[in-house]
């Protein structure tokens, strides 16, 4: 069996693996995988056949490796979904059935809390939940159905919260659908918490499962009080001219990732990572609608002609535009190609946060004025490309510091991560990478969701504005759309573009075909 860098493969039954520093299987043995343990393969060339694994980092010997089984479906296709997706099905994890609406919840009551927090052993055994006292829905739009909870207990105890924070699927049958899956992977965060495993912050666990049959979840945590001393009120993704020393949030954010990824490769979060978190299949994909390339043309005559004054004034130049049209639509035709390089190298991907805008967390300062941070809003956790979790952490900042932003995260991240005992990145190739991830990561969006939003004024709203902090844009929720299409029009204006970035990942695999 010829063994592959970026392919999957298990330990054989009856057999163990020792994971060595060395590619000589010399040095100290960083860990014993038993059989039935699924690896990802980083390096080939070795001695005697031996391969670098990506996690827990080292070399193994080859002969001890069979071809894994491929990574199970967290979600029915539609037609099954259409007909499962109201049903209630105990969960994967703990066998409960479990309510996924708020109004289940109520049906359900205080006996499912017990039932669920004994189950997750965060309730004593003589205790029980005795009434859920209020129930009060987060009126937000977004991926989720969420709700502040208040319930009463038969028993004080003081480490158990009576104010809590329910997570569950949106009601929409398409969003609920498109979004099934993402959420697996902040089930299993909140879970890997209670082990002590997950190296940064989280809200406090009560309990999550998800039902694989249904594409059900259900997240219940602590609530973060947002605004009580020391913890800074909520900060909004987009509006970063609102936020304190808003670098000093991206340093923080970028820092605790990196020990996210560096905990996986080292295998400090165990070898089961690669089982729960299979390789690559948090990688952000895309579906293209039909009609990008007419939603571009509009999008461009939006930045060029409509309101040009939002924007970065080079990038409203028409020929420059031009080059954007052409590069866009290059990019998006791409995607898969481009996808499949950001996940060829293990060690540029690794489990991450997937969604970490400065909006996904928490922050306080500690008793010497240093910032600190807590992550939140886990859908989507998984493995994927680095650039990919990193662009999608950098929507949103203010467009004039976005650029030496991008270039200080990526510092930033390289030297965290190697500080945590992951190996030494490439700040250059992480940086090529950020370039490629941007298709997948904002401009699919862009072109085909946020382009329609542009257009709730009209044209002649948009000539009264002066800049982007007219108060019509600030208030409707705008103005992160316009900056978020203003980083990547400054993407472009950089020295190496997004651009030129696919169309020479492009050209190695025509190449190489």
């Amino acid at each position: 069996m010829t063994l592959l860098s970026g392919q999957r493969y298990r330990v054989k039954d009856g057999l163990t693996a020792s994971v060595s520093q060395r590619s000589d299987g010399s040095g100290s043995r960083v860990a014993e995988l038993p059989g039935g343990a699924v690896v990802v393969c980083a390096q080939t060339g070795g001695k005697d056949g031996r391969i670098r694994i990506s996690a827990p980092a080292g070399w193994v010997e080859g002969a001890v490796l069979e071809n894994a089984p491929p990574a199970p479906s967290l979600k029915p296709d539609f037609a099954t979904f259409q007909q499962r997706h109201r049903e209630v099905r105990p969960g994967d994890a703990y066998g409960l059935e479990f309510p996924f609406s708020l109004a289940m919840l109520e049906e359900f009551g205080p006996d499912f809390l017990t039932k669920a927090f004994h189950a997750s052993g965060v309730l004593a055994a003589d205790n029980r939940v005795t009434a859920i006292l209020s129930t009060k829905p987060i009126e937000v739009k977004g991926a989720s159905e969420n709700a502040l909870v208040t319930i009463t207990y038969a028993k004080d105890d003081p480490t158990i919260e009576t104010e809590l924070f329910i997570k569950m699927p949106p009601a929409d049958v398409e969003r609920k659908f498109g979004l099934a899956g993402m959420s697996h992977g902040e089930v299993e965060i909140a879970r890997l918490s209670q082990t002590g495993k997950v190296p940064v912050d989280t809200a406090p666990y009560y309990f999550a499962d998800y039902c694989t049959d249904t594409a059900n979840y259900i997240l219940i945590t602590g609530k973060i009080a947002f605004g009580v001393a020391p913890i800074e009120p909520t900060h909004h993704k987009g509006y970063d001219f609102l936020v304190p020393e808003a670098g000093d949030h991206y340093r923080v954010l970028t820092q605790a990732l990196a020990k996210l990824v560096a905990a996986h490769k080292t295998g400090a979060m165990g070898y089961e990572v690669e089982e729960i978190f299979p390789y690559a299949r948090a990688a952000r994909d895309f579906w293209p609608s039909p009609d990008s390339a007419a939603k571009i043309d509009r999008l461009v005559d939006f930045i060029g002609r409509i309101a040009p004054q939002l924007f970065v004034a080079e990038g409203t130049d028409a020929d420059f535009l031009n080059r954007w049209r052409d590069d866009l639509q290059f990019g998006l035709a791409h995607k898969d190609a481009l996808n499949a390089y950001l996940h060829a190298d293990p060690d540029y991907t690794g489990l991450c946060h997937s969604n970490l805008n400065i909006d996904n967390a928490w922050y306080w300062r500690d008793g010497d004025g240093q910032l600190q941070v807590g992550l939140l809003d886990w859908g989507g956790a998984g493995q994927m490309s680095i650039g990919q979790a990193l662009s999608s952490m950098l929507m949103m900042p203010e467009p004039e510091a976005y650029i030496q932003l991008v270039h200080d995260t990526i510092a930033t991240f390289i030297a965290e991560y190697h500080a945590a005992g992951g190996i030494a990145l490439d700040p250059d190739t992480l940086r090529f990478h950020y370039k490629a991830s941007v298709f997948s990561t904002a401009i699919w969006i862009i072109v085909d969701y946020v382009t329609d939003m542009l257009f709730q004024f009209s044209e002649g709203d948009y000539a009264s504005m002066k800049d982007r902090f007219d108060e019509r844009l600030t208030s409707s929720g705008l103005y992160s759309a316009v900056i978020w299409i203003d980083n990547m029009l400054r993407d472009w204006l950089d020295d190496l573009t997004p651009g030129a970035v696919s169309r020479r990942i492009v050209g190695q695999l025509q190449i190489a075909a």
